[in-house]
């Protein structure tokens, strides 16, 4: 099997703990954005048939190394936190500018940085993560890969989250399914949430790919589950764009869904 080129919007997670909930969530999912892999050749006996994996996603936890040099904007939109005074919510916006590059065959990282839309443009909520391919995906084989995710705060240290993340990628017949999962926990102290999430992705001719994604958020005192589509759309041989929408399953009270569009370009 040979994975796609592309990667996802890194949403490297949709994690609840720093507070300003919305806000953060946004530039979180933004920051885990997750990737698809550059194509590769993994090793398969003579005979075997190399079916396309397309391996994108874009509100999962990304531990797939990248396999080209992509820079990406991410631009979130999600509901902030009610007036205290009026109790009306706002939309916040969360633009997020994402640098992504190969070590070698297996290896690979990404850094990362929101953006201020408060007028001046200020750098807020950085993150990198070192990306490793444990296991090619193969003609009945899975595909591993693990990460180490840290992510800062330009206000106070104790702020800083660091994360392990694994993830599983293969096929089935025309469909490029992942699975992964991550633990993130503040450097302050041990208080572990965990991030999981599935993807189902579907390429629907040379220059469009379809993916659903049910994503899982863990903590002591909360569970969220949400759920949605994405598209990509290849607009030239190194430029994409994909569009997303991520709406609550759990809790059911009504809130108002994740949208994400990002725009990804091969360097």
């Amino acid at each position: 099997m040979r994975t796609t080129d592309g990667r996802t919007a890194r949403a490297e997670h949709l994690h609840p703990g720093r507070g300003r909930r919305a806000a953060v969530a946004a530039a979180i999912a933004l920051s885990l954005l997750p990737r698809a892999p550059a194509a590769r050749e993994p090793e398969r006996s003579p005979g075997d048939a190399a079916p396309e994996i397309v391996a994108d996603a874009l509100f999962l936890c990304d531990p797939l190394p990248p396999g080209s040099r992509d820079l990406s904007l991410s631009f979130a939109l999600a509901r902030g936190e009610p007036d205290p005074l009026t109790g009306e919510a706002g939309v916040v916006a969360s633009p997020r500018l994402q640098l992504a590059a190969p070590l070698g065959e297996r290896l690979g990282f990404t850094v990362d940085v929101g953006l201020g839309t408060a007028g001046d443009v200020a750098l807020d909520s950085p993150g990198a993560s070192l990306k490793a391919l444990l296991r090619e995906p193969g003609a009945g084989r899975i595909g591993l890969a693990a990460s180490v995710d840290l992510f800062g705060s330009t206000r106070a240290l104790r702020d800083a989250e660091i994360g392990v993340g694994l993830g599983a990628l293969g096929g089935a017949g025309p469909l490029g399914l992942r699975a992964s999962a991550s633990v993130v926990t503040p450097l302050s102290g041990f208080t572990p949430r965990l991030h999981a999430g599935a993807s189902a992705a579907i390429a629907l001719g040379g220059r469009l790919r379809a993916f659903a994604e049910v994503t899982a958020e863990l903590s002591r005192d909360e569970v969220s589950i949400a759920a949605g589509p994405t598209v990509k759309v290849q607009l030239g041989e190194a430029t994409a764009l994909v569009a997303g929408a991520l709406l609550p399953v759990r809790p059911a009270a009504p809130a108002a869904p994740l949208l994400v569009l990002q725009l990804t370009q091969t360097l």
